[in-house]
C-alpha cells in the first residue's frame, strides 16, 4: 500500500452504505462538494464510481483559484483512488477511504501522496503542504456535514 504524506479524517454519523452512496451521487449532485474554497466537481468523462472517470475541480488557495483535473484510478467498496493529471501531476495521488467504525458510524479519510520524489518533496514543503493540509481538512469536514445532512442527522 502507498504511504500518504497528508491525511485528514473524521467520523461520520452515517452507515457505510450511505457514505458510499454519497460519493456515487456526486455526478448528479456536484453541489454536495461545494463550499467556500471548493467549487465542486465537474465530470468530463464518466462518473465517480468508474475507473478512468475524469473530473475537474476549482479550488482556492490563498484567494487564488486553481483548476485541477483528476482521474479515478481504482474504485472499491470502501476506497476511491485518484491521480492528479494537471496542472502539476508529479505522481500525486489521493484516496478517499470509508470504513465502518460502529453501528451507523463511518470513518472518512482523505489521503494525499506521491509516487515521485519531486512530488513527495512538494507535498512536504511547508508552504505547499500546509495549504493542501488545510484544504483536505476543510474537505473532510464539509463531506462529513453534507453526509450527515443528507441522512437527517
Amino acid at each position: 500500500m502507498r504511504s500518504p504524506i497528508l491525511t485528514a479524517q473524521a467520523v461520520v454519523d452515517v452507515p457505510l452504505d450511505q457514505a458510499r452512496e454519497w460519493f456515487l451521487s456526486l455526478k448528479e449532485h456536484p453541489d454536495r462538494y461545494q463550499f467556500d474554497t471548493h467549487a465542486g466537481f465537474e465530470f468530463v468523462e464518466g462518473s465517480f464510481g468508474e475507473v478512468g472517470a475524469r473530473f475537474e475541480t476549482q479550488e482556492k488557495f490563498l484567494f487564488f483559484p486553481l483548476r485541477f483535473l483528476f482521474e479515478l484510478t481504482k474504485v472499491e467498496e470502501s476506497e476511491f483512488w485518484f491521480r492528479l493529471i494537471r496542472p502539476l501531476p508529479m505522481g500525486i495521488w489521493g484516496r478517499f477511504g470509508i470504513e465502518e467504525v460502529g453501528k451507523g458510524r463511518t470513518r472518512l479519510s482523505l489521503d494525499i501522496g506521491s509516487e515521485t520524489g519531486v512530488g513527495q518533496l512538494l507535498l512536504r514543503w511547508y508552504p505547499v503542504g500546509s495549504l493542501i493540509r488545510q484544504q483536505i481538512h476543510r474537505e473532510v469536514g464539509h463531506i462529513r456535514s453534507s453526509m450527515e445532512r443528507m441522512s437527517g442527522v
